[in-house]
Order: structure tokens, then sequence, then C-alpha cells
């Protein structure tokens, strides 16, 4: 008798820290609004064609599920116990077209693909941030975590403080992008506003193209702007840099005749778009492609 209470003293810590698994399903359909809100692990975004949303996977030991439904509403939130836990969430959603998602996270990594969503707002502190579908309106947010945005998207706006931000797969309309240290890498079609804005980190955007009336702005304290543009861009172009190089396909870079400081003004096409960059002490390139 002896062994096998042994035996039955082994097993209980492993049972004890068993995972605990999710399975939740409530109805939702199109306009209707999804939360989830958890620390560490892992949280990935599926769209499927239901008119029902549903959260499946693990939670460690300790954890616990809290949820709020309504007719138009749902919301999970991982608790934590007030002890230190090592353990975390690793969190699958499937959610219906035309819905909001609202996410948000500390340390946990964000995966989003595959949605047609109204709206996705997505935030975490040092997880990674990934996103790729359809959305009408998208807002990503980190501290120290990357974002990458693979997004059909009329209105972005991304912002880290030293986390890389990478930008594109249809990207159009209105785009806002800032980080501290980070650096920016932007591809869009057609730009009716763009704005980057670094301290440190480097910019490299390519546009395809500049709606009529349309604005790019690019600022950066000591970082490199690289732009790039089609050669049938209609816009004014205007560069100033206290002490870095300016080197450009268009226009002649004017220098003072005593002190730092180069500017650089010229009329693309019919100069019917604003482009303005500047930077204090980076090199700012841009380059026409045929």
């Amino acid at each position: 008798m002896i062994l096998p209470l042994c035996l039955a003293a082994a097993l209980l810590p492993s049972l004890a820290l068993a995972d605990t698994r999710v399975d939740e399903r409530a109805a939702l359909a199109s306009g209707g609004r999804i939360e989830l809100s958890n620390i560490a692990g892992k949280v990935s975004v599926r769209g499927w064609d239901r008119n029902e949303v549903q959260l499946t996977g693990t939670l460690s030991d300790g954890l616990e599920l809290r949820q709020e439904k309504s007719a138009n509403r749902v919301r999970w939130e991982v608790e934590y116990p007030r002890r230190n836990s090592n353990g975390g969430a690793t969190l699958v959603l499937s959610v219906p077209r035309g819905v909001e998602v609202q996410l948000g996270t500390v340390s946990a990594d964000v995966d989003i693909s595959g949605v047609d969503v109204s709206r996705l707002q997505a935030s975490t502190v040092s997880g990674g941030l990934s996103a790729a579908g359809r959305s009408g309106e998208s807002a990503l947010t980190t501290v120290s975590g990357s974002i990458q945005a693979r997004l059909q998207t009329p209105r972005l706006e991304a912002r880290t403080v030293s986390g890389r931000i990478q930008a594109g797969g249809g990207l159009s309309g209105d785009i806002n992008t800032q980080t501290v240290s980070g650096r920016v890498d932007v591809d869009t079609g057609r730009v009716q506003r763009l704005a980057v804005e670094t301290v440190s980190g480097g910019i490299d955007v390519a546009a395809s193209a500049l709606a009529p009336g349309g604005r790019i702005s690019a600022q950066s304290v000591s970082a490199s702007v690289n732009l790039r543009l089609p050669r049938s861009v209609s816009a004014q172009l205007s560069v100033d840099s206290f002490s870095g190089s300016i080197d450009s396909d268009a226009g002649t870079v004017e220098r003072p005749r005593y002190g730092p400081g180069s500017r650089l003004d010229a009329r693309l096409g019919s100069g019917d778009g604003d482009i303005r960059i500047q930077s204090h002490s980076g090199s700012v390139r841009v380059r026409l492609d045929r």
C-alpha cells in the first residue's frame, strides 16, 4: 500500500498545475463589439463566416476567465492571482465579419489574420503585434514590442516607443505612425494623408499614388528619411534639414552661405498635393520611380 500512496502523492503537483481548457461561444452579428484582455501568453484572432464569436485555448494554473455577454457585446478578461504567476493564457478568438474588435495585453503577443471587421483596436506593452486582413479603421499600439501591419484599411494609426513599425498590404487613405527610437517602414497605395514621426528611428516610406490635395509629412530628429514616389505624382515638395544631407531627384538643394542647414523646394507635376520632410541631423533622400 505504501508504493501506490507515494505514486499518488507524486502525481498531485502535476494535477494541480494542469491547464484549464477554454471553449466559449456567443451569438454576435455584424455591428457587435468584442473585447478581450490578457496579460501574458499569446492571443490569436481569426476571421470566420459565422454570426457568433468563439474563444478557445488554455489558461495556466491559477488563472480564471471572467466574461460579460449581452446582445451586442461580448467581453472576456483573464484574471491573474495576486501572487506571482509564471504562466499565461494561450487563446484563439474567432470573430465574424463587420464587428468591432478591441484587444489589450501586457507581454502577450497578438497575432491577427483573416479578419474583415469594422474597427480594430489592439494594444500591448512588450508583446509583438501582427495584423493582417481588412478593417474599416485600425489602431495598433505598443511600447517596446514591434508592429507588423498587412492591412487593407482606409485609416491606420500605429504607435510605439522603441518597437519597429512595418506597415503595408493595401494601406490607403489616412495613415499616422509615430515612434521614438523604433524604425518605420511604410508601403502604401493611394494616400490621402500620411504622417510619420520619429526621434532616432529611421524612416522608409513608399507611396504608389497621392490623392488630389493629399498630404505627406515625415519628421525625424537624428534618423534618416527615405521617400519613394511615382514620377507622375502631383505635389509641392518641401525639405528642411539642419545638419543632414538632402538628395532628391527633383529640385535644387539650397544652402546658406554661412552656417549649417539646407533646404529644397520643388514643384512636382501640377503641384496639387503637399509633401513636407523635416530632419534635424539625419539625411533625406527623395526618389521618383519611373
